[in-house]
């Protein structure tokens, strides 16, 4: 089907280059076709370029009904419409807030507690309760009370920060969705996840659900695998498509990469992406990494290419300052996508004392 102002010519020829595409993802040959120049990031065959170059573009904004009509997937999770269906913030949701933080690591429990007499800072275990006029109520392990936080705040602080549709330059990474490489290594990514993407059934329970999300989300950070900087010898610029399979970069380049690869998938998936800016617990040394949260359940999970860690439950991440749990959120890179629409606000009122 031709979208306005697309020819049906247009769209046959594309179509073409999908099946051609597809025979090379298939076959196993799309990783040698896809080798980057690694001085200036140019794909080195002449005849990939020009067919990675005639595949649609695939961004945040591409709709689930215009990957079918690309012929990218199939058919789209069941009941898809179940994962937006449900309020976001509601009793027993785990939240970001900001508060008198102690990070003491005495390895008999996890860290980020409460504690009055510590500096304010971010902490990962703030669970939701209730509303009272304007604040929300949020439960804190070591807070004697329910604490008030002004609901911008806690928007502020736990909205999806991602990718723009437009594409970005974020932490250097030159985001361009309409580059031959994004474009190849997106439809390779959904041409082989197009059956366990179909099998994703939102009106199963909230576990099932999750698991799979889960598993998805695992396969398709695991496609970018790049490594630090000196520690291999491939492309170190700043395209994003050119650094997804091969290249170098610190763990915000990384982070920055799997942000431009996940982004697209994010309402095919039923799930939000937050680029996170962080600190190690034990030196205290910068670090980024993603935090995305599955819709419905609102499990929260980090991703952290860096630390080969494609989808860690996010309270086994910030667990305390051991190896895979040695993380602590200190920000955020890029603006809240959107304002909280009314339905996704549902909490009982707390009278005031």
């Amino acid at each position: 089907m031709a979208t306005p102002g697309t020819s049906p010519k247009v769209v046959k020829i594309g179509r073409h280059a999908l099946d051609r595409f597809r025979d090379l993802v298939t076959s196993g040959a799309f990783t040698r076709a896809a080798v980057v120049d690694r001085q200036t990031g140019e794909l080195i065959d002449p005849e990939a370029r020009a067919l990675f170059a005639s595949l649609p573009a695939v961004t945040p904004a591409t709709t689930v009904d215009e990957l079918i009509d690309q012929g990218l997937i199939s058919k789209p999770p069941r009941e898809l419409q179940r994962a937006a269906g449900r309020p976001r913030y509601r009793p027993g949701r785990s939240l970001f807030v900001k508060a008198p933080t102690s990070f003491t690591d005495d390895r008999r429990g996890p860290v980020a507690s409460y504690a009055a007499s510590a500096p304010p800072a971010f902490s990962h275990r703030g669970v939701l309760k209730a509303k009272r006029g304007d604040d929300f109520m949020v439960e804190l392990p070591g807070a004697p009370t329910l604490l008030p936080f002004a609901r911008s705040d806690v928007f502020a602080w736990n909205e999806p920060r991602g990718v723009p549709a437009t594409g970005a330059t974020i932490s250097g990474v030159q985001i361009d969705y309409n580059d031959p490489l994004m474009k190849a290594h997106l439809s390779a990514a959904l041409i082989e996840s197009k059956d366990d993407i179909a099998a994703l059934d939102f009106s199963a329970d909230d576990a099932e659900v999750t698991r799979r999300q889960h598993d998805l989300l695992h396969r398709l950070a695991s496609r970018v695998r790049m490594t630090y900087v000196g520690r291999g010898a491939g492309y170190a610029g700043h395209r994003a498509g050119s650094l997804l399979v091969g290249g170098q970069g610190v763990c915000f380049v990384q982070r920055a990469v799997t942000a431009a690869l996940l982004q697209p998938f994010t309402r095919l998936l039923g799930f939000e992406l937050m680029l996170a800016v962080g600190k190690t617990l034990k030196h205290d040394v910068p670090h980024g990494f993603l935090v995305l949260t599955l819709r419905p359940a609102l499990t929260r999970l980090v991703c952290d290419p860096a630390w080969a860690e494609p989808a860690t439950d996010l309270r086994v991440a910030f667990f305390d300052s051991g190896w895979g749990h040695d993380r602590r959120l200190v920000g955020f890179e890029a603006q809240t996508e959107g304002a909280v629409a009314a339905a996704d606000v549902d909490l009982p009122d707390m009278v005031a004392a």
